[in-house]
């Protein structure tokens, strides 16, 4: 026999072996969950319905259907036991009151890309820590100091659209929207440019931003409901088998951006140390400040270690003020994430209904005439714009960035007759809390009247939440707000979006929402525009 027929009999055989090797444990750890499983006696016990429920469903589908034919608060089990809860006062409790039980996550993302350790995802104190390092990046101050580059994003966006109108082509939105948001981030946060509005393709940055997470075809998505259905299982394929296909991060993407970022980060470190920050007071710039900072107190504490013996002249340093090269990288991933997906969904989403619904579309460019004065819109210009900022609500409110949340019970809790038992998770539905009758009458029909002022404080704070509740309330919230705000403002003044026979949807159809990673139509939407004849 040749050494190359030896070689493919080696190979067959290392083949099967590790076949053979992953589907033992694929049975083993399926058998122990559900071993696990049985031992949980239910969740009538803890004073709630019991439900059993199968894998094929995508969890914010699941959420609807449990809600819907089980009522308000019901328990399933998963790896672990779930409740699943819309009743407000007890998400108050939860995520409010209690927060110091529920401070976790239960969805943590199985990736070997460095998302994983965004701050979403971090638990207990590695999560107060660089949530306290990250909040001055996006206080009040901040947010004034970018504006010339949010309304300079905008404007461009603003052109995209009367280009459309001008040729009578159809705005792509999501593939703009998404190219806005993106610009935004990149410069505001990184002092990267990537400029791409309008283009029909887009820039390096803005493409490796749009595909951080993979696509999946609806038979990769269902195959890997099952694989996701136990958190060791897909630890164990992820982190000790390897394999690329299970991790939902593209690892394109990740290459690229950590590969700029590693560069900017050293360039900044060194640019620091000389005394000459970067020219880019931004977010980036402040993790690596605090990262300089730490290291620098570190070292003058080891050296005084060193030249004396007395306890009392040490120089401690402050675990709080500290955070690693990985750690800047990987919150700098789940801004570029979040501002993508919060900002270019939203918008894409709030312009088509808009286009679906004229009547409001006209009352809202009618405010933008009396009160928006010049070319740029003021912070108190923004904040007078009442209407406009109740068309996003209502859009925030039947299209919230995240279907679901979660958090784990470190201890058991009782709460009326529902006890919430130790090391079980508590899934939000917030999809279902706003389009819960008792709070939103019609809960289908787009009205942003909802949000007025009366009919707000007729109504429990907790029945709106799409950035979340209490302490692990989003913190780009109104970053988001000034972006969406401004583009809002720029584009309907030039332009007005419709709904046509040859638009997607068409003007007698409506879309139909397909939930996996995020939140999105089924198709693609193309909306039809028309420039105004009364521009400002």
């Amino acid at each position: 026999m040749d050494v190359k027929g030896l070689n493919t009999i080696i190979s067959s055989l290392s083949c099967n072996t590790t076949l053979v090797l992953v589907f033992t444990t694929v049975a083993l750890v399926v058998y122990w969950m559900n071993s696990r499983r049985h031992r949980f006696v239910g969740w009538e016990k803890f004073g709630v319905k019991h439900v059993h429920v199968g894998i094929q469903q995508a969890p914010a589908v699941l959420l609807k259907n449990l809600i819907k034919e089980h009522g308000s608060t019901v328990g399933i089990v998963r790896d672990i036991p779930v409740l699943v809860t819309r009743d407000l006062d007890l998400l108050k409790q939860v995520m409010v009151k209690d927060f110091n039980n529920f401070v976790n996550r239960n969805d943590n993302l199985t990736t070997r890309s460095l998302v994983g350790k965004g701050v979403f995802f971090l638990r207990d104190y590695d999560w107060k820590r660089i949530r306290q390092l990250m909040s001055p990046s996006f206080s009040t101050g901040k947010l004034k100091r970018i504006s010339s580059h949010v309304q300079e994003a905008a404007d461009r966006l603003s052109r995209a659209f009367e280009k459309c109108a001008e040729t009578e082509s159809k705005i792509k939105l999501l593939h703009t929207t998404g190219q806005y948001s993106t610009s935004i981030i990149a410069k505001t946060a990184f002092g990267v440019d990537a400029d791409s509005i309008g283009e029909e393709e887009d820039d390096q940055f803005t493409h490796a931003a749009k595909n951080i997470f993979k696509k999946r075809s609806k038979t990769e998505f269902f195959f890997l409901l099952f694989l996701f259905r136990f958190r060791q299982f897909r630890r164990l394929l992820v982190y000790t088998f390897g394999l690329y296909f299970p991790d939902p991060c593209n690892k394109m993407s990740s290459v690229y951006l950590n590969a700029i970022l590693k560069e900017s980060i050293a360039d900044r470190e060194v640019a620091e140390r000389r005394g000459s920050r970067h020219v880019n007071n931004d977010f980036l710039q402040n993790l690596v400040s605090i990262k300089v900072a730490s290291e620098d107190a570190a070292s003058v504490q080891s050296t005084s270690e060193k030249s004396t013996s007395t306890d009392s002249q040490k120089l401690p340093v402050s675990s709080k003020k500290t955070i690693t090269t990985d750690e800047v990288i990987a919150q700098s991933l789940i801004t570029i994430l979040a501002a993508y997906e919060t900002t270019a969904s939203t918008l894409q989403l709030c312009l088509y209904k808009l286009a679906q619904n004229p009547d409001i579309q006209e009352r809202v460019f009618h405010e933008i005439l009396d009160i928006v004065e010049h070319e740029n819109p003021t912070h108190e210009e923004l904040a007078k714009l009442l209407y406009l900022e109740q068309v996003v609500n209502e859009t925030l409110r039947m299209f919230p960035p995240l279907p679901f949340i979660t958090r784990d019970a470190r201890e058991s809790r009782t709460y009326g007759t529902v006890t919430i038992p130790a090391g079980s998770a508590v899934y939000i539905p917030i999809t279902e809390v706003h389009r819960d009758p008792t709070h939103y009458p019609d809960p289908e029909v787009f009205d942003p009247d909802r949000f007025n002022e009366e009919n707000k404080a007729k109504r429990n704070p907790m029945a709106f939440m799409p950035f979340g509740q209490g302490p692990r309330i989003c913190i780009g919230m109104r970053l988001a707000y000034l972006e969406l705000k401004t583009a809002l403002v720029k584009v309907l003044r030039k332009v007005k979006v419709e709904l046509d026979d040859t638009t997607v949807p068409r003007k007698s159809e409506d879309i139909t929402m397909n939930y996996q990673a995020f939140p999105r139509p089924e198709k693609p939407i193309e909306l039809a525009v028309k420039l105004r004849e009364n521009q400002i």
